[in-house]
């Protein structure tokens, strides 16, 4: 039996301390149709059609505000609602901050990861006596220009020794305090170093691994050894290797660790961190190529063309219909590693709750708590275009694993689920998306 459940999406509008409430109807409404708060203000509820549908909202509404009556035959709604009290501290550091899944906090020397594939152990548990945490990729440079750029040293200092006065330059001295341009942090035995994405192994702190002589950006591919699948790459600059977080699966006996986050948990970080640091608001999702000219992905197959049509598709579907057409539409869009998807962020840091939305996983149709989350205009674009993008310095390129592209592409079409049709596009060009963040355990 379909689904006629109604659609309900509320955002928080922090700037003006007020809740967007948008619902979207099978059924036009009709003089049973009714929408009121919770006493707490804490729930949006929804009479239709003798059904009633409870939200809970990404903040809290004053209470008594009177919610205007829908209008007769209409089949999407809309309220504006004020947030009771002012912005709590907590809540903004949250959504300013950019953590990931797996950080060191999160993470102790019992920890054992499988791939998250065939669920063949990866890194055997006491294998790693500590985690650690990197910092930024771009950590060296900005301490070099600190250096560079910090007041002048006493004469004495700055001479040095007898045998070098006169003779030592900046980038020696920067070099020589760890944080010149030229430094890395190499692997170390029983040492496991985690950034946003990936974590850097030292080779015989892993199991069940192959590497391969095929190579991508000069770096040989790692794959598991049980169902070949690609699962990270040996870094010779570092001198270990590099997993992915989302090939991996968490085996703990941590309560507060999540064991399969999701992959845009782990990119939306790696999207905030670039943002932040290059002052831009686009990114493009680019394949990495391997050496052999082939594109990246698990199975090496070949490129496929992205169907450009699925995304408006979606934007037309009613609730029930999406429950019945969605396997076969997400079907459509297994192979994207011949296309490059441009990325406009709009807000990094949305609050946002849906009474539907698709579980990648069951492939049905959940209801969620209030979540953290990017809001994104996206769209599928050329290698040529992204080239122009790219030199014109109007976005910054993010590489990874074809296979990636394609599935984050389906993430991105995916989410718009949980948005009311008339939200999905944007000037016709654009899909609109929610890219989900890492929300850690308080």
């Amino acid at each position: 039996m379909l689904s006629t459940e109604p659609l309900i999406y509320a955002e928080l509008l922090p700037n003006i301390r007020q809740l967007s409430v948008l619902v979207a109807l099978d059924a036009p409404c009709g003089p049973g149709t009714k929408a009121e708060l919770s006493a707490d203000g804490q729930r949006f509820i929804l009479q239709h059609e003798g059904d009633i549908t409870t939200l809970n909202l990404p903040g809290q509404a004053v209470s008594n505000f009177p919610l205007q009556k829908p209008v007769l035959g209409d089949k999407e709604l809309s309220w504006r609602i004020p947030v009771a009290g002012q912005a709590n501290k907590d809540s903004i550091e949250n959504a300013q901050s950019n953590e990931a899944p797996w950080s060191a906090k999160e993470l102790s020397e019992d920890a054992e990861f499988a791939c998250r594939d065939c669920g063949t152990i990866i890194v055997e548990k006491e294998t790693i006596k500590e985690w650690r945490d990197l910092p930024s990729e771009n950590w060296a440079e900005m301490m070099e220009f600190w250096h560079c750029h910090k007041p002048d040293l006493p004469p004495e200092e700055a001479s040095g020794s007898s045998r070098r006065a006169g003779h030592v330059h900046p980038e020696e001295i920067a070099a020589s305090k760890g944080y010149g341009a030229t430094s890395k942090f190499t692997a170390r035995t029983g040492i496991g170093f985690i950034d946003l994405t990936t974590f850097l192994l030292y080779s015989t702190d892993c199991a069940n691994l192959k590497i391969s002589e095929t190579t991508v950006n000069h770096q040989s591919l790692a794959s598991c050894a049980s169902c070949h699948h690609d699962i990270g790459h040996h870094d010779h600059d570092s001198r270990g290797i590099r997993i992915y977080k989302w090939s991996l699966a968490l085996i703990s006996s941590q309560p507060r660790s999540i064991k399969f986050p999701s992959l845009a948990s782990i990119l939306s970080s790696k999207c905030l961190e670039i943002l932040n640091a290059n002052c831009v608001s686009r990114l493009i999702f680019e394949p990495e190529i391997f050496s052999s000219g082939q594109q990246s992905s698990a199975s090496h197959s070949t490129s496929a063309t992205w169907p450009c049509s699925t995304t408006s598709t979606v934007c037309s579907l009613t609730v029930s219909e999406l429950s019945r057409q969605q396997p076969k539409m997400l079907s459509k869009m297994l192979s994207v590693e011949s296309s490059r998807l441009l990325l406009w962020f709009l807000s990094p840091a949305l609050i946002y709750s849906t009474s539907i939305c698709p579980s990648t996983e069951s492939g049905k149709f959940i209801t969620t708590l209030p979540k953290l989350a990017m809001k994104v205009f996206w769209k599928v674009i050329s290698a040529d275009e992204a080239k122009t993008l790219l030199d014109g310095e109007t976005a910054e390129g993010l590489m990874l694993p074809g296979d990636i592209v394609a599935a984050i592409g389906r993430n991105l079409a995916e989410s718009a689920l949980c948005l009311p049709p008339s939200a999905r596009k944007f000037n016709k060009e654009w899909d609109v998306a929610l890219m989900n963040r890492y929300q850690p355990s308080r």
